[in-house]
């Protein structure tokens, strides 16, 4: 029978969606945005943003369509505000953490944080399967493709990845 896979994830500016969507695309997944009832545009939102990041609160979340606790692997996404994770992944995350068995991560950053990020994700969760990591920069520069292609290879769901890559080489 075949791994169920999901994917979490949100994204205030879109770097975290874009690299979401390349995940997505990557592997047969469900995918699920959060969002919250918080106003995050303009300077007021990046505000308000970074001070739930910093001083670790949670946000009130719009409902979720799927459990985590029906998927072989979770796959977490968040932009990281001020080296920590965004408010509504760290409030989905509280909620679901131990409804997840084996869970990945990924984050998208200005310039740094990942690791703090990747951290703090494991505290909540336990060891990721793996972790991703890219800047702004990097997606704005380059195709984020070949990374992503990784990612999922390393977790084993890609599209031809088990017995349908075996399939596929021989023929």
């Amino acid at each position: 029978m075949k791994a169920r896979t999901l994917l979490v994830f949100h994204s205030r500016t879109g770097y975290t969606r874009t690299i979401a969507s390349k995940i997505a695309a990557a592997c047969d997944c469900d995918v699920e945005e959060l969002h919250d009832e918080v106003g995050r545009g303009g300077p007021i939102g990046w505000v308000r943003s970074a001070f739930e990041a910093v001083s670790r609160f949670d946000t009130l979340l719009r409902p979720t369509r799927f459990d985590p606790a029906d998927y072989d692997l979770v796959i977490v996404g968040t932009p990281v505000w001020f080296w920590s994770l965004s408010s509504p992944v760290r409030t989905w995350l509280r909620r679901h953490h131990a409804a997840l068995g084996k869970a990945a991560f990924f984050c998208t950053c200005g310039s740094s944080g990942d690791r703090r990020a990747l951290a703090e994700f494991e505290a909540l969760c336990g060891p990721a399967a793996a972790s991703l990591a890219f800047t702004d920069g990097e997606i704005d520069r380059a195709d984020p493709a070949a990374k992503v292609a990784g990612f999922v290879r390393q977790l084993g769901i890609g599209k031809t990845s088990g017995r349908s890559a075996r399939k596929t080489a021989r023929r």
